[in-house]
């Protein structure tokens, strides 16, 4: 599926509308001492790659690679965001997040998943517990840029701390090549210097 604008969805939803929502709200939330943008990702950034010659999905689409894909942008996101911000000398923080993997109706689209869902469910996070590294990063005391989720067996539940983030997560090259995509494709540009 595609985005009203044509892009590949997911990476159109999970990133680029991320990426020009905030970019949009950034002069607004400057107004606000110790304003936070909280940037959801996933485990999945872990082993994603972005295919950045086909970042349409025009010559291939997998759909949990490009669900990764997503998700390793939203890190790359988060990541170049906070080192701006601060380059800027802004009052804004970004800082990233993710659920674990929690027992939602997001299973639903899973195919097989579904019918061991119940069994699986005992061992993930609950809606709730899901939520706590967002609200941990919008509210709790949390390190400019950091990365927070659940840190109980292997990230995937549990209460929320510091998240293993992949190497390539805080490639400064990637995170500015992505930048200057998201730039590209949406039109919009938050007017932060590269650092």
């Amino acid at each position: 599926m595609r985005t009203k604008q044509g892009f590949e969805l997911q990476f159109g939803v999970n990133h680029l509308g991320v990426f020009a929502l905030t970019s949009l709200l950034l002069p607004k939330l400057a107004e606000t001492p110790e304003a936070r943008v909280v940037v959801t990702s996933s485990i999945s950034h872990l082993q994603a790659r972005i295919d950045w010659d086909d970042l349409n999905a025009d010559r291939s689409y997998v759909k949990t690679e490009r669900y990764g894909a997503s998700k390793l942008a939203n890190a790359l996101l988060f990541f170049e965001l906070d080192r701006r911000l601060r380059a800027a000398k802004s009052p804004v923080t970004a800082i990233g997040v993710h659920p674990g993997i929690a027992a939602t109706s997001l299973g639903r689209h899973m195919g097989l998943a579904q019918l061991a869902g119940p069994i699986v469910g005992l061992l993930l996070n609950n809606p709730e517990r899901g939520a706590w590294p967002a609200l941990l990063a919008a509210t709790g005391k949390v390190k400019p840029g950091g990365y927070y989720g659940p840190i109980g067996f292997g990230g995937i539940r549990g209460v929320a701390g510091e998240a293993k983030r992949a190497p390539h997560a805080e490639d400064p090259a990637l995170a500015k090549r992505l930048w200057e995509v998201s730039v590209a494709m949406t039109g919009v540009d938050p007017g932060l210097p590269a650092v």
